[in-house]
């Protein structure tokens, strides 16, 4: 008999795989069961790690171990409960839900099916892909400008891509990691940028003629490099905070001030209404579901970002690896039938 299995971080920098009961589906209900999930290696890592500054927000909302990790998971629905359609039995679906082999799911979860010719490897970034792409709505970017991207993890190659999709010129990617940054597109929108070995204040410039750039995302978690980042700002540049620093800021506000910078707080919960309306339709949902549409209409690809795959029977040893070293890690994918690992 099948059994059920789940990710569970039993405590600070402690992995397990546990075995449960397979769930039933109640009123309202689905019996979900995993094909792919996606380690998300800011979020989840920081849980884990709990490397945060005392009196973080992360502590507060975030670190209460045990921690069932994970919110990217795509699979099929296998059972439904009183009052749900049954034809949605055997539907393929991106799901928010937790490394897990089975999950049962209701209204407050997101449910986004997935086109016909859209594989599951690629279907899994959807949540990932809506949380940029309420950061891209959120600065507002407007044809011909210069976006800088700090960072090149999921957050910011996704960004990057949205970026250039939202009529951006140049779109400049700053990071440390030579590995992460050689999965950006070769494209002649795209350049990027080793801070360890060039100037980015030049690089802007010369890119831009002479100016600075009108829009900087912060997707590191990095807090030491906020003024720096700031700095790299024209007059009246946005910049957009799409990371959740682990620790306080320290800026300059009368160099924001004088420069007229706006600085934006982006997180996913912030940038997305609630519900639709006429003012602004872009919910969570709907964005999730815009991106499942680029990927079906081949006018997006996130394959190459694909860097580890696993059986779920290895996802301690996963996590283990990117404890060690994340740098030469980006989509980190668990398998959830028995001995697979890949699709």
């Amino acid at each position: 008999m099948e059994k059920n299995y789940q990710v569970v971080f039993a405590e600070q920098n402690k992995v397990v795989l546990n075995e449960t009961e397979i769930p039933t589906p109640g009123p309202g209900e689905v019996l979900f069961k995993s094909v792919v999930s996606q380690i998300s290696t800011g979020t989840e890592l920081t849980m884990l790690e709990a490397n945060v500054e005392p009196g973080s927000p992360w502590l507060i909302h975030n670190i209460h171990y045990p921690i069932l990790p994970g919110y990217s998971n795509a699979g099929i629905i296998v059972e439904v409960g009183e009052g749900i359609d049954k034809n949605l039995i055997g539907k393929r679906y991106m799901t928010d839900s937790t490394h897990a082999r089975y999950s049962v799911l209701n209204d407050s979860n997101c449910l986004y099916a997935i086109p016909d010719n859209v594989n599951y490897d690629e279907a899994v970034f959807a949540v990932i892909a809506q949380i940029t792409l309420g950061n891209t709505r959120a600065a507002n970017i407007r044809m011909g400008e210069t976006v800088v991207v700090f960072g090149a993890g999921l957050i910011g190659q996704t960004a990057a891509r949205f970026a250039k999709i939202a009529g951006a010129l140049n779109v400049i990617v700053a990071d440390i990691s030579d590995f992460r940054l050689n999965l950006i597109p070769d494209d002649s929108v795209f350049t990027t940028v080793n801070t360890q070995k060039e100037d980015i204040l030049e690089v802007i410039k010369k890119l831009n003629r002479g100016n600075l750039a009108d829009v900087v995302f912060e997707t590191t978690g990095n807090q030491s490099l906020t003024q720096m980042q700031l700095e790299c700002l024209t007059n009246n540049g946005r910049f957009i905070v799409t990371s959740s620093p682990k620790g306080k800021s320290i800026i300059d506000l009368d160099y924001c001030s004088r420069m007229g910078i706006t600085i934006i707080g982006a997180h996913n919960w912030a940038v997305h209404p609630e519900v639709a309306t006429s003012h602004n339709p872009w919910t969570k949902h709907r964005d999730s579901e815009y991106f499942l549409q680029l990927l079906e209409k081949n006018q997006l690809s996130v394959k190459n970002l694909i860097t580890h795959r696993a059986n779920f029977k290895d996802a301690v040893d996963m996590y283990k690896m990117l404890v060690e070293d994340r740098t030469r890690a980006m989509a980190v994918h668990l398998y959830w039938e028995d001995d697979k690992t890949c699709l």
